[in-house]
């Protein structure tokens, strides 16, 4: 085991978890204005992430004191969405150019390089593309390339089938898609029964789960322990009890919302959206660490929320939190 990595990330989460406790008080106004920004609750959250994120690296590149920590933070997250839009006119310009070009005025030898690049990353799931530069670009091995994606080699061979059916169009272009309910009930229903198996089944072998502003874990065998962990009851640390789970459609999209009891309300505790290809779930986005945006759904849907913590304790908080000595910053109050 490589402790060393370990050590490293220990000395990074310990400023990380203090700087979001620092900028707590400007969480409200920032969320605020990337939702006005964005136009959609999940894009103005991935817009906080990535300020939150870009700052505590710009802060670490300089020496320059913070003095106005809300402007700085309105100011990079504006700077992010302009960098993002131009980013997306700029590919929208290329793709219309390179048509262009296709139709008769590149070589035949570089509009075919150009068409497999495209395919490469268009047609292609993440995992799969990632599993193709590795082990048929790059020539790794099965077990490397498995490492690096912290997956199985079985899960690897799959993707590397799937991948390379689609790119000879024996299967058709990936894209991640917003399950029917139907779908999105069945994996409701998993997880409130704790029913490994059936998860399994619904699940990718090389599934992605993203705690929206904390942990991304790849692969299903890594995550057995976030569906088992969904059912902790813990009240000192904000984990509730009661966990109970529904189906929601919110802005036109199918969602798993759960709810617990904290101090005697029951209120809403995290959201699950779910992306789908292939009739498995390849990716889950958990937003248990997002207050903001919980406040806004449950307004939406006419429900309350619990007061959700914004980052998860170190363990010298959960230490004191369960013997009573002390509360961790970032949680809730009760």
């Amino acid at each position: 085991m490589d402790t060393g990595k370990f050590t490293k990330q220990g000395a990074i989460r310990g400023p990380w978890r203090a700087y979001l406790d620092g900028l707590a008080e400007h969480r409200s106004d920032l969320h605020r204005y990337c939702l006005r920004l964005t136009g959609n609750v999940w894009d103005g959250e991935d817009l906080m992430q990535d300020t939150l994120a870009r700052v505590f690296a710009l802060l670490g590149r300089t020496d320059t004191r913070l003095e106005n920590p809300r402007a700085y933070l309105i100011r990079t997250a504006t700077n992010i969405w302009i960098d993002h839009m131009r980013r997306s006119a700029r590919e929208q310009a290329t793709l219309a150019h390179e048509s262009r070009e296709e139709e008769g005025i590149l070589p035949d030898d570089r509009a075919e390089l150009r068409d497999a690049a495209r395919r490469l990353f268009t047609a292609l799931h993440p995992q799969e593309r990632a599993a193709i530069l590795m082990k048929d670009v790059f020539d790794l091995s099965l077990e490397e390339t498995a490492r690096l994606l912290g997956t199985s080699v079985g899960a690897v061979k799959d993707a590397l089938s799937r991948g390379r059916g689609r790119l000879d169009k024996r299967r058709p272009a990936a894209g991640f898609e917003t399950p029917p309910r139907a779908f999105v009930e069945r994996f409701m229903k998993a997880l409130a029964a704790k029913d490994l198996a059936a998860m399994q089944a619904l699940c990718a072998a090389d599934l992605t789960v993203e705690l929206v502003g904390g942990a991304q874990t790849d692969g299903f065998e890594n995550n057995r322990n976030f569906f088992k962990f969904a059912h902790m009851t813990m009240p000192r640390l904000g984990f509730g009890l009661n966990p109970r789970w529904e189906i929601a459609e919110f802005q036109g999209e199918s969602v798993v919302i759960g709810f617990r009891t904290l101090n005697d309300t029951e209120g809403l505790n995290e959201v699950h959206r779910l992306e789908a290809g292939d009739d498995k779930v390849q990716r889950v986005r958990c937003y248990c660490f997002c207050p903001e945006t919980l406040a806004v759904v449950a307004h939406e849907l006419g429900c309350t929320a619990l007061s959700r913590p914004y980052r998860s304790a170190s363990l010298a908080e959960f230490a004191l939190a369960m013997i009573g000595l002390a509360r961790p910053r970032g949680l809730p109050r009760g």
